[in-house]
């Protein structure tokens, strides 16, 4: 047990000093007013088995009072130092409220300000790791990727070099499926958002299938029963490309219509387009998984999409568990960087990519090497636009 005296001109100012140097947990012995103020017997880590030293150490400590006084005493103090204890009321004086707001503001300033120094400052002392990880977040890929392609190079060397391995790595890691759907026909349902193409993309695979293997060989059924007009524009494909369609809108009903079509060597299905957070999606994949056996899913994404809305989309579409994807709307994108972040990191194979609304030209097979020159291409084109919106991010030196 540590037991100390404390002197002081108030009962306020000695529980003060207990309480800083004792802590909270510590018991008063003994208090008694001296000359000049008051003086406070306290200890820490009490044991009644050493009381009598405490009662010798100070005459007002009676051992006929017992722990039941001492502990009066402690609560009496504690509870005039909590009455007796200054308030802090806020002042809302106008040039008070002004002062701190333009602090604030001088605080946001300065850090910004810091932040480009040690920005500059990583830039000149890592130039090697800080040019390549430049030019992977203008590529459009994300931190996470951009540490994970960085971890295996050495601490230094050639930058295009070096930048030439990266794209290398990149394109290694884009599963594409060769032509599967043209090739292999079967049973493919295109799923997606609003507004990603999926109708257009259908016709597109439809025209092709029959320039190959006739027009007989095909059919289409289309289980969107949300959009108005959007049976007409499934319609009006079935007439050009001379090839039978059919709609559904419940499971039974998706059945008949494979039954019907079970002599095709491709049926393509048409999903309603909606949100992933769409209450009514949970109907469509209904539909779905009741022919899960037959039918192939593949996710239509469009590469005009941010990294966060492709990984809500990917997220929405999980429970179908797409064979594949399609890379709609190329032509209106700045970068595609984006796009490839996602399906390397969900491991999501690229099946054809659409670059336009000509049916059937505008489609053509994924090819990674292909989808990683074009996104280099397009980070070359709009340099200025995608160094307008390139975070200030330093992940150190990767792999170091």
């Amino acid at each position: 047990m540590k037991i100390k005296r404390f002197f002081a001109s108030d009962v306020r100012q000695a529980m003060r000093m207990v309480k800083d140097e004792l802590g909270e947990d510590a018991v008063i012995l003994s208090n008694r007013r001296v000359n000049g103020g008051v003086e406070i017997v306290s200890a820490i880590d009490y044991d009644e088995s050493m009381l009598a030293e405490s009662e010798a150490a100070s005459p007002n400590v009676a051992s006929g009072k017992g722990q039941q006084s001492i502990h009066k005493e402690h609560m009496t103090l504690q509870d005039n130092y909590q009455q007796n204890r200054p308030q802090v009321v806020w002042s809302q004086e106008p040039a008070l409220v002004e002062m701190r707001s333009e602090l604030q503001n001088m605080r946001g300033l300065l850090e910004s300000q810091l932040a480009s120094l040690t920005h500059k400052e990583r830039q000149s002392d890592h130039p090697y790791h800080y040019e390549l990880q430049r030019r992977l977040v203008r590529l459009g890929l994300g931190t996470t990727l951009v540490a994970r392609l960085l971890k295996e190079l050495p601490n230094d060397g050639q930058v295009e070099e070096s930048w030439r391995r990266l794209l290398g790595k990149v394109a290694v890691n884009v599963s594409v499926t060769d032509d599967d759907i043209l090739t292999q026909g079967g049973i493919v349902a295109l799923v997606g958002a609003t507004g990603v193409g999926k109708t257009t993309t259908v016709a597109k695979l439809a025209a092709r299938y029959s320039m190959r293997h006739g027009s007989r060989s095909v059919a289409l059924i289309s289980t969107d029963n949300f959009r108005i007009g959007a049976h007409e524009q499934l319609k009006a494909y079935s007439r050009i490309l001379d090839v039978p369609i059919r709609f559904a809108d419940s499971a039974e009903s998706l059945q008949a219509a494979l039954d019907c079509f079970c002599d095709k060597r491709l049926v393509l299905i048409d999903t309603a387009g909606m949100s992933q957070r769409d209450l009514r999606l949970s109907k469509q994949f209904a539909v779905l998984k009741g022919e899960r056996e037959r039918v192939k899913p593949y996710l239509v994404v469009s590469a005009t999409s941010r990294l966060s809305g492709l990984e809500e989309v990917v997220r929405g579409f999980s429970d179908i568990k797409p064979h594949g994807c399609i890379i709609t709307k190329m032509d209106e994108s700045v970068s595609l960087g984006h796009v490839l972040n996602m399906v390397i990191q969900h491991k999501l194979p690229v099946s054809y990519v659409s670059d336009g609304q000509r049916v059937p030209e505008d489609l053509q097979p994924a090819r990674a090497h292909t989808l990683v020159s074009r996104s280099v291409a397009l980070m070359q084109e709009n340099t200025e636009l995608l160094d307008e919106e390139l975070p200030g991010v330093w992940l150190g030196e990767v792999g170091v």
